[in-house]
């Protein structure tokens, strides 16, 4: 077999000193002891050796070293490894040369544990993007939010100003008409709530740019390390050996941080607090949703009481016009009435009075008339007509006297009420005038959830 070292078979007669024999033979065996030593600790030991063939007299004495040519010369034996074994053995194919030198085999393990890193890191990397990924489409739907917070807030200030605008407007009223009502107390009602709903929006606005730095901040971090690690994947190898793909099956958050490593405390550090931000950041984000929602179903009751309260007052102030106009056209029917009454009054107190001159007396008011003048006869008799006469001119003067009092109390109480029923017709024009400013008025969100 070509290549491996055989001993020298023995010849049946031996001609030679046998002292001289058994020395060669020793030397023989010190030199195949020594071969197998400089073989046994070789790398991959297992490919290297292999059992020859032939076995002489002395199984002891037998060369079990492989890969070595002995050559015959004048000076004695000598031992060289062939190096065309290497190419063989690279290529996965076992035979009778020597394995890869160190250095080759150091290279290979070198080269494979750099292919390794860099892949793990390249996996680290990807998982810090995809992290920063996450963290900008959280940045961009908290904006989102942020945006719709701004534009309630926008409508709660609108709002306030429309209920300031309102208690101007209705401060306007006659000053008969300005005492507190019920339309008053919903609109301080209206505005306090309003200002403690503006003030919340406030403050979740403020945590929502505050959760938006942070968010940013995050990224930021992310992508700094996630640039740190893209340094070293510079030199990844394009084509990998299935076997150092397989292994990237780990996940960086399983992993111990090495400040050596593919996976260092900064990353660790940068992975953990981004979670926790997001995490504090979708929390944020469902907080704002319900207030929104509850901000708007508390601005649109708000709004619609105020406007329900308004236009009862309206219905109040109108149906009061309405009597306060019946009631004058009673008074004024009243007065006309008695104004005749005293016409009557005093043209009887007139006729009372007696005629102006002599001429004037009827025949039957004559002092001269005979039944008079016998009765007249008798001094202990006085005839009642001139007493009569006087009683009823007094009265009818104490009459007159009482319907000119209760003329003049009558147009009084009909100015009142004329005063009034403009005042309420004043009234009732202003609270419509501010019913239909706060319909115009209204943000458009509280009419689109009113309408659904």
């Amino acid at each position: 077999m070509k290549g491996v070292v055989r001993s020298a078979p023995c010849t049946a007669v031996r001609l030679g000193v046998q002292g001289r024999w058994d020395e060669t033979l020793r030397s023989i065996r010190r030199a195949e002891h020594l071969v197998l030593q400089s073989h046994v600790h070789t790398l991959d030991s297992a490919t290297r050796f292999r059992t020859p063939p032939f076995l002489s007299k002395h199984p002891d004495l037998t060369l079990l070293a492989h890969s070595v040519i002995l050559n015959h010369r004048d000076d004695g034996i000598k031992t060289r490894p062939k190096s065309s074994g290497t190419m063989l053995h690279s290529l996965g194919m076992s035979g009778p040369f020597p394995s890869p030198a160190l250095r080759e085999q150091s290279a290979g393990l070198s080269t494979a544990v750099a292919a390794e890193y860099t892949r793990a890191v390249r996996q680290v990397e990807g998982c810090l993007r995809r992290q920063a990924g996450r963290i900008t489409e959280e940045a961009t739907r908290l904006d989102h939010q942020k945006e719709k917070l701004e534009k309630l807030l926008r409508s709660v200030r609108t709002a306030l100003r429309i209920n300031q605008n309102t208690t101007d407007e209705r401060a306007r009223r006659p000053a008969t008409e300005t005492e507190k009502d019920g339309a008053d107390h919903l609109l301080c009602h209206e505005k306090k709530c309003l200002s403690e709903q503006k003030q919340k929006l406030e403050i979740l606005l403020r945590d929502t740019l505050n959760q938006l730095q942070s968010l940013a901040q995050s990224s930021r971090r992310l992508l700094d390390c996630a640039l740190e690690r893209s340094r070293v994947t510079e030199l990844l190898p394009q084509h990998g050996s299935p076997s150092a793909a397989g292994n990237l099956s780990f996940s960086p958050l399983s992993l111990k941080p090495d400040p050596s490593g593919p996976f260092t405390p900064e990353c660790k550090e940068a992975m953990h607090s981004s979670a926790t931000v997001l995490q504090m950041s979708q929390q944020l984000n469902k907080s704002i949703e319900q207030v929104m929602c509850d901000a708007i179903i508390k601005q649109t009751t708000l709004h619609r009481t105020v406007n329900e309260g308004l236009l009862k007052k309206i219905a109040e102030t109108q149906n009061l016009q309405q009597r306060l106009m019946l009631s004058s056209a009673a008074t004024r029917q009243a007065i006309y009435r008695k104004q005749r009454q005293m016409q009557c009054a005093s043209y009887s107190h007139g006729r009372a009075l007696g005629p102006v001159s002599s001429d004037d007396f009827f025949c039957r008011e004559r002092n001269n008339r005979p039944v008079v003048q016998v009765y007249d006869r008798h001094p202990n008799f006085v005839l009642p007509e001139s007493r009569l006469l006087t009683q009823g001119s007094v009265a009818l003067k104490q009459h007159l006297d009482c319907g000119e009092k209760a003329i003049e109390e009558l147009q009084v109480a009909h100015l009142q009420l004329e005063d009034d029923s403009c005042a309420k017709q004043v009234a009732a024009s202003v609270d419509s005038a501010i019913i239909r400013l706060r319909r115009r008025s209204i943000p458009r969100m509280f009419v689109q959830s009113a309408s659904t």
